[in-house]
């Protein structure tokens, strides 16, 4: 048996779907499109050797983001990319979590609309914060926000990450920057106004509003870090920003009726242990970080977006950080597809129509 995770989760797949068939439209996709990934369901390409003749296949894959196969190209595309939009400014890593009790609110058909508004009060409390005269002052500033549902042990544990860098345009339209390195804004304030943010937007949504005020009163995770160029921080959340919540290297073994992965126990050392839970228990929390259909988990404010590149361009200029004026920059392209016999450049040959196409429209 295959020990990585898309051989686990076509093992344990069927079983537990048949315990819990009521699946939401996104998850019933995420399991067509993970069960078909790189099979000629897909349809591909047949590509042969100029040299030795050999054909082979090369299968398309589903693309799906909660796909295990998928996402390498898209994350290194991403990172290559953030990295040239950096400013020559300090960053910082700033990591908004909300209590364990708000976690209901992100289920099933009311899960999109919480997710919008754990994005809606961060970025807002985040902006507000940075516009202070008092800390930074930048009423135009730019950061990055990145959504994670999962903890080591895949439990579900949403939380949101944002590249920060210590910058932007006071009110006047001057260049403005962190005072130090090592300091941004505090990280009380920000914590005050994000969870003010939070609970007046949930109090004026049509999500369920919370009974138990303990909630409102006590101290939620806001975790502000500094990130030197801001390099590190890319290539960390990189690791997470096109990957689904586990990948082979934490796969231990896949055997009958159970799964054994490990993780980091970061509460103590960062030791690493190991789990050993059933098929379809794991199957069930990697379905549990399904996103909703049409959900945007990298999200892009200030001059951090990709429309705003003059006013991004003119901050690394004051700011003494590289500014590329002239041809675009190159972007990441796929390796080209060699000959398995005698590594010689293949050629495509005849495209192979997708099974479902042929056949219905995929669920």
């Amino acid at each position: 048996m295959a020990t990585s995770v898309i051989g686990a989760l076509r093992r344990f797949l069927p079983e537990a779907v048949a315990r819990r068939p009521f699946l939401n439209t996104s998850r019933r996709r995420a399991i067509w499109a993970m069960t078909h990934c790189r099979t000629a369901e897909m349809g591909g390409h047949i590509h042969a050797c100029t040299d030795c003749g050999k054909q082979s296949f090369a299968f398309h894959s589903c693309n799906h983001r909660s796909c295990p196969q998928c996402g390498g190209l898209d994350t290194a595309k991403w990172v290559h990319r953030e990295l040239g939009k950096r400013v020559g400014a300090p960053y910082f890593m700033v990591t908004f979590t909300v209590p364990a009790e708000l976690r209901g609110l992100f289920q099933e058909k009311q899960a999109k609309q919480t997710y919008d508004l754990f994005f809606q009060a961060a970025s807002s409390a985040l902006k507000d914060v940075l516009a202070n005269p008092k800390w930074l002052g930048a009423k135009k500033s730019g950061f990055t926000l990145i959504l994670h549902t999962w903890n080591q042990r895949m439990g579900f544990h949403p939380h949101i990450h944002g590249i920060v860098p210590g910058a932007g345009l006071d009110k006047q339209g001057n260049e403005v920057t962190a005072k130090t390195p090592d300091f941004l804004v505090p990280q009380k304030a920000l914590r005050a106004v994000f969870r003010a943010r939070f609970r007046d937007l949930l109090a004026t949504s049509e999500l369920p509003q919370i009974n138990d005020p303990s909630i409102w009163q006590r101290s939620w995770g806001v975790h502000l870090q500094p990130f030197g160029s801001g390099a590190n921080a890319i290539r960390y959340l990189g690791r997470y920003v096109c990957h689904p919540v586990i990948g082979n290297a934490r796969i231990r073994q896949v055997e009958p009726g159970h799964v054994t992965f490990q993780w980091t126990d970061r509460a103590h050392g960062n030791l690493q242990r190991t789990d050993r839970i059933p098929g379809t228990d794991f199957v069930h929390r990697y379905l549990r970080h399904v996103l909703p259909t049409g959900m945007r988990s990298i999200r892009y404010y200030g001059f951090c977006h990709p429309a705003a590149q003059r006013t991004r361009e003119r901050i690394a200029l004051f700011t003494g950080a590289t500014v590329n004026l002239g041809a675009p920059a190159p972007t990441l392209q796929a390796p080209p597809h060699t000959c398995s016999r005698c590594g010689t450049l293949t050629q495509r040959m005849q495209l192979l129509t997708p099974k479902w196409k042929t056949a219905r429209a995929p669920p």
